[in-house]
């Protein structure tokens, strides 16, 4: 979850006239790749790809659900939109060329507000080599926006899949620190902090009773992720199976754990520095640190099974992947079952 755009005073009809207006103010932002043979502005785009073999997925934000009141901007937003289906494609071990967003909001919703999710998008696109390419302006009841991101994969190339694993494999993922997403959440759902914008100016975040330092900063990495996604088609192709971390290490490790028929077992000294990290700020907040390095989600970094002694760089050991035993939980941390699920989309 993150929080939600900035609602200034909604545009006067004669400051926004339909949707070429909106569109006039978005397409500038957008800068395509030499892939993009027909950008926005037709009925739809026309990307060449690096090879015939397309990856493709999609997802969506919905605010109250997904965002939350106060605590995000819209750039913000745009950008974690295009994080989220980024690292799907590149979960699977593919290059990312093009995104679509369908963008649907109340109406009244200022111009600025669909800018600003453009340029969002947009400038984490190029970021991993990407061009927006298209997408759809309608109205709902609350803002909502779904990114379909699509990306190639070489032709001999084996997509990277869950069920890759192997027995004896690291479990190894793809960023420094775990857990930064969730401790961002809980900041914002105890109303411990809010996110300021005004105009020209860089948003600021606003907290409240708390001392911790990396407060503000876990708040904009919970808002706006910035996983090195990279990682998935270069370091990643060596992977025997892989995905990104969406809904927390123990939800998505047996995740990985059941498509691969093993069980993983976690190293907690690997993870007692991404705990160390965020140790004051919980007990600021009364919570357990180790809820949210385990069970936090939202990171996005690629998870992926290396071969002992064939981890790549930008890739750390967080544990190891063994055979599974008779009725025996997806993932152990020390060969103990781990209480708790996870992230969950629809609780």
């Amino acid at each position: 979850m993150a929080g939600d755009p900035p609602h200034p005073e909604p545009a006067r009809p004669s400051d926004l006239r339909g949707e070429a207006a909106l569109l006039g103010r978005m397409l500038p932002h957008l800068r395509h790749g030499a892939e993009v043979e027909v950008g926005p502005g037709d009925d739809a785009a026309v990307v060449r790809l690096s090879s015939p073999r397309l990856v493709v997925t999609t997802d969506t934000l919905v605010e109250g659900h997904d965002f939350l009141p106060r605590a995000t901007t819209a750039r913000w937003i745009g950008r974690k939109a295009a994080v989220q289906n980024l690292a799907d494609v590149a979960a699977m071990g593919a290059r990312p060329t093009a995104l679509v967003a369908a963008i649907s909001a109340p109406a009244g919703t200022p111009a600025a507000v669909f800018e600003e999710l453009t340029i969002g998008m947009t400038a984490r696109a190029e970021a991993d080599g990407a061009s927006i390419v298209g997408g759809d302006l309608g109205r709902a009841d609350r803002l909502t926006l779904t990114v379909t991101a699509m990306g190639a994969l070489e032709e001999g190339q084996e997509p990277v899949l869950r069920s890759g694993g192997r027995p004896g494999d690291v479990l190894a993922i793809g960023t420094p620190r775990l857990g930064r997403s969730a401790a961002g959440l809980a900041l914002v759902l105890g109303g411990r902090a809010l996110v300021r914008t005004a105009a020209g100016t860089a948003p600021t975040v606003v907290l409240r009773e708390i001392r911790d330092p990396s407060a503000a900063e876990l708040v904009q990495w919970h808002d706006a992720p910035e996983p090195d996604l990279s990682l998935g088609w270069t370091g990643g192709r060596a992977a025997h199976a892989m995905m990104d971390l969406s809904d927390g290490l123990v939800r998505d490790g047996g995740r990985l754990a059941r498509a691969s028929q093993l069980v993983v077992d976690l190293d907690r000294d690997a993870l007692a520095p991404d705990v160390g990290a965020l140790a004051d700020l919980a007990a600021e907040l009364d919570a357990d640190p180790w809820d949210w390095v385990l069970h936090g989600g939202e990171e996005h970094a690629m998870l992926a099974a290396f071969a002992p002694g064939e981890v790549p760089a930008g890739f750390r050991p967080v544990g190891r992947l063994r055979a599974a035993g008779a009725d025996a939980p997806a993932v152990l941390l020390e060969g103990r079952a781990v209480a708790g699920e996870g992230f969950d989309h629809f609780a």
